[in-house]
């Protein structure tokens, strides 16, 4: 399993999937180009280059074929990778990600990325995590939300520039394609994400063959986080299907 992270976060947020997954696979995270310990992105760079990244990772474990997880920007990464690298991928599942925005949503986003290009990368976090997380959750884990706020404060600009714009503008990467993909795959969101609304995970699932759909009710956009024992039951109970592995979600958590 390879586990790739959203804009301006990094393989941090998937600590609880990393304990429910690793009891019957072998998992790998990764930060995403202009992240974390990754280099920056070319200017230029397009999704192609990101799953490129994933794909040396591969070479240099020696990885032939894997089953990738993207959450927001990570699931636009792995559908690139689905579509530049088909013979490499075992499985695919898509969380939380954008697909065919509406003009007014796609301005309102790339707006963000002009506030980000004029003040850095805390340009807009604090209506990011409010989009994110209920707000009970925020009240319940104050120590979590002041390291995020801090973490994406302290990305590198040029990398989260780049990246945050390619969020922005790719929602419909390789929509006349989709239907190449021949992996098993699962599109899922939150019933509550106003980002990754489960309008856009049906469309997406319609257009991959055999894909699956799934909402989780009553999460918002980090459900990874914030709803991580539903979003393990949802990922354990999908990957036993495609991967024939005789394990639960309760014996795993």
């Amino acid at each position: 399993m390879i586990l790739i992270h959203g804009v301006g976060l990094s393989q941090a947020m998937w600590e609880a999937q990393k304990v429910a997954l690793r009891h019957a696979y072998r998992v790998i995270t990764l930060d995403m180009l202009g992240h974390g310990g990754s280099p920056r992105p070319a200017a230029d760079a397009g999704l192609d280059d990101y799953a490129d990244q994933v794909a040396e990772l591969m070479d240099h474990l020696a990885i032939d074929k894997a089953v990738l997880i993207g959450f927001s920007m990570g699931a636009l990464v792995a559908r690139a990778f689905a579509l530049r690298y088909p013979g490499r991928l075992s499985g695919l599942i898509l969380l939380n990600g954008v697909f065919d925005r509406s003009e007014t949503v796609r301005a309102t986003i790339l707006g963000r990325v002009d506030e980000v290009r004029r003040a850095g990368p805390s340009a807009n976090s604090d209506a990011a995590i409010e989009r994110w997380f209920t707000p009970e959750f925020r009240a319940a884990q104050p120590d979590y939300i002041v390291d995020l706020r801090a973490h994406m404060a302290g990305n590198d600009h040029h990398g989260y520039l780049t990246s945050y714009g390619l969020f922005a503008s790719q929602d419909n990467f390789g929509a006349d394609r989709l239907g190449e993909i021949a992996a098993p795959t699962l599109v899922a969101t939150g019933e509550f994400d106003v980002g990754s609304t489960p309008e856009m995970t049906l469309e997406l699932a319609a257009r991959i063959p055999g894909a699956k759909a799934s909402v989780i009710a009553g999460a918002r956009h980090m459900m990874p986080v914030e709803m991580p024992e539903e979003t393990n039951a949802l990922l354990l109970g999908y990957l036993a299907t495609i991967t024939q592995q005789p394990i639960t979600a309760g014996e795993a958590s």
